[in-house]
């Protein structure tokens, strides 16, 4: 498997992660409006042995300071690759909770970061203020079930809440 230059890198659904042909250390998988695990892969079906954790655009910043965190402890430098889930419809939702993850993942020192990662941290930038209402008003959430999902970011979320596949 290919070791790419970028540390962060970001792609779409398993078709995407299938076109990298990267085994990252740590995979986040993004999924922001739905409310069970129903849209997670099959661990197998992510190449390597590395790290799957489970992200929204409310955990967005526990999950990146989890990752930043194992980085400290490992003293290596790692790569991760932010899958949005919504691969079929483009979701926004997903896009903005990756751009979330990057951006703290930036903070706290992995800011190599691949073009696709770029614009999803840049869209969560420079949207921060607007992200619930873009959200809300989106294709996707208005055909999703996902009533009760948290629209912002919860600094509040500590990393032992995170959600870890394996």
């Amino acid at each position: 498997m290919n070791r790419p230059h970028y540390q962060v890198l970001c792609t779409w659904g398993l078709s995407g992660v299938a076109r990298l042909g990267i085994a990252p250390d740590v995979y986040i998988w993004v999924d922001s409006l739905s409310e069970s695990s129903e849209n997670v892969p099959e661990t197998d079906e992510l190449a390597g042995s590395g790290r799957v954790l489970l992200s929204s655009l409310t955990d967005a910043f526990a999950v990146a300071d989890w990752v930043a965190d194992l980085q400290i402890e490992l003293q290596q430098r790692l790569c991760v690759l932010v899958v949005c889930a919504g691969a079929e419809t483009h979701n926004i939702a997903d896009q903005l909770a990756a751009g979330a993850v990057i951006e703290r993942l930036a903070q706290r020192g992995l800011d190599a970061m691949s073009p696709e990662a770029a614009v999803a941290n840049a869209a969560f930038v420079q949207l921060r203020n607007a992200t619930s209402h873009l959200i809300s008003a989106s294709e996707a959430w208005t055909n999703s079930t996902a009533s009760h999902v948290a629209l912002t970011v919860d600094e509040s979320i500590k990393t032992d809440q995170v959600r870890i596949l394996r």
